[in-house]
């Protein structure tokens, strides 16, 4: 049976990932923190602490494969209308603003999608469930 201090605690590593809206990586430094300092109390605050620390490296490397996609597109979309102007063609730059518009709106549902996820692996963490983030990379077993 998990304890309402275990539940607490592992509710409080899934919100410490929040932290990274205040200070860039805390959202991986603080449930780490949290989960070394507490790991050895309970298996269920173990466990739950593999699956933030998990979550969290694995959105790190997703969000750095989107960033290199979305520069990618910017860069070679850049290009292509400087070599159309040396051409002295005249144009409007409305690919660019579509892939611009595009990345926004995917960062934007892609920011949207992980925060109800960490609020729901919070509430489950709060019943005493362990919650298993979709599309988590095992970093750490």
């Amino acid at each position: 049976m998990t304890s309402q201090n275990e539940k607490t605690t592992a509710a409080l590593l899934h919100l410490s990932a929040f932290a990274k809206y205040l200070i860039p990586f805390a959202g991986i430094v603080a449930p780490l923190i949290i989960w070394q300092t507490k790991k050895h109390e309970s298996n269920y605050i173990d466990a739950t602490g593999k699956s933030v620390i998990n979550f969290h490296l694995s959105i790190l490397v997703y969000s750095f494969i989107i960033a290199v996609v979305i520069a990618v597109l910017f860069l070679g979309t850049i290009i292509n209308y400087i070599e159309l102007e040396r051409a002295g063609g005249d144009i409007v730059p409305v690919n660019l603003i579509t892939i611009g518009i595009v990345s926004l709106v995917f960062l934007g549902i892609w920011t949207l999608i992980e925060f109800i996820l960490i609020i729901l692996g919070s509430v489950k963490a709060n019943e005493g469930i362990i919650y298993r983030y979709p599309l988590t990379i095992t970093f750490i077993k």
